[in-house]
């Protein structure tokens, strides 16, 4: 990746859409796995053993799946300001719903209406940065926007276990404050979304016409270096929706299953969110130091070094030993994400582009259904959490495996090996 300084009008891009875009990514992060704190209480009120808290925990990423690619033609045609806009709003109500479920099948049907809801933003953001920006400069600031996910975990783990202490509340039962204090926020922000994002760098009235020139000459010239033939490009996003299908089950294995894993090892329901903002600060630090590599090829390693933090999760029967373990399995997950997204961004372009992306998340969004549907089947099927974790590790070294040929992008002036 190149190390040269960004150019002006890029900085002038990224403060402008990185902290707001940073805000929404949050938001959606913490409707779809605050249920890992939810569950401490919720499991119990509603009946929900391990392998349906799994599958509901999953059944998001199913319907997620299924319309990532639908969603990401429908932002080519009506912009991103509109699109992501309702898209949030509609989620939020969905998440407030979820506090008033009266039984497992109502939840379960709510996470798979949520996945539908956020089908869109996550691969339409990551599309939505291609509008704007050379991809010599995308790692850089994709690092930044995904930061996003261990913010999320550290900020909300300890705010989502205080929630839950104003059990009683108004008459409501402390997960349900949880998922409508969670929840409002997004229906805000949809809102704000409208009057704050651009469709494009044509319409954005704070760049001046010069700039605007710049961008677009950029991204040209971005199209013609990275061009390779139809199927060669293909071949290889099917190689990276297979790694980040392995991916996605380790980090939301970690991110459903963390909560219920250090309280099965000894923690308090209370103690567990400040264990998660410290595993999730080791990953964001890690994810910071990626966005600096200059290589492509440290990708492999980080997958293995996440599936040696499961597999040390597994043999680790203590709360400190399981909160060191899942700091490694973090700190590889986390930092392999702006490497990966930053290679994948960057085998097609133009409207192709969004359908590559949107493909390699929905494959990756399987992978989230897989890693906690497995880790509760196996908890109901073993009584242990052991079986889960080192399947997922299993995972994450086959991962490693498939980035060694997949996350070698064709040679370019814009890549340094």
């Amino acid at each position: 990746m190149s190390a040269a300084p960004m150019q002006p009008v890029y900085r002038k891009i990224a403060a402008r859409l990185v902290p707001f875009l940073i805000l929404l990514y949050t938001v959606a992060v913490l409707d779809r796995v605050n249920i890992s704190f939810a569950a401490l209480t919720m499991n119990r009120d509603l009946g929900v053993s391990d392998r349906m808290y799994g599958f509901a925990a999953g059944v998001f990423f199913l319907s997620y799946c299924l319309f990532q690619v639908p969603a990401n033609m429908v932002l080519t045609r009506v912009g991103a300001r509109r699109w992501l806009a309702v898209l949030m709003a509609v989620w939020g109500v969905v998440s407030m719903a979820t506090a008033f479920v009266p039984n497992t099948a109502a939840y379960i049907a709510l996470r798979a209406a949520l996945g539908i809801a956020e089908s869109g933003f996550y691969p339409g953001v990551i599309y939505y940065f291609t509008f704007w920006l050379p991809r010599r400069l995308r790692t850089r600031v994709l690092a930044l926007f995904l930061l996003a996910f261990p913010l999320c975990n550290m900020i909300g783990s300890p705010i989502s276990a205080h929630i839950l202490l104003m059990d009683a509340t108004g008459g409501l039962r402390g997960w349900q404050w949880v998922f409508l204090l969670e929840g409002a926020p997004a229906i805000l922000l949809g809102i704000l979304t409208w009057w704050v994002l651009a469709d494009g760098p044509l319409s954005a009235p704070w760049l001046s016409p010069a700039e605007r020139e710049t961008v677009a000459r950029d991204l040209a010239q971005d199209e013609v270096v990275h061009s390779v033939s139809s199927d060669r490009a293909w071949l290889k996003v099917a190689g990276d929706a297979a790694a980040y299908f392995m991916w996605s089950t380790g980090i939301y294995g970690l991110s459903f299953f963390l909560p219920k894993i250090l309280v099965a090892r000894g923690a308090s329901p209370l103690s567990t969110g400040w264990w998660a903002t410290l595993t999730f600060a080791a990953g964001a630090l890690a994810m910071y130091w990626a966005s600096h590599r200059r290589s492509y090829r440290v990708l492999p390693a980080l997958f293995l070094a996440a599936g040696l933090g499961f597999g040390a999760a597994g043999y680790f029967h203590s709360v400190p030993g399981a909160v060191a373990s899942f700091c490694l399995a973090a700190m590889g997950l986390l930092s392999a994400l702006p490497i990966f997204w930053s290679v994948a961004t960057g085998r097609l372009s133009g409207k192709a582009a969004g359908a590559a992306i949107a493909l390699v998340n929905s494959v990756g969004a399987v992978g989230a259904f897989a890693g906690p549907y497995a880790m509760g089947w196996l908890r109901d099927a073993t009584h242990s959490y052991v079986a889960g974790l080192w399947a997922i590790a299993g995972c994450l070294v086959l991962g490693g495996l498939l980035t060694i040929g997949a996350a070698l992008p064709a040679k370019s002036p814009a890549i340094s090996a």
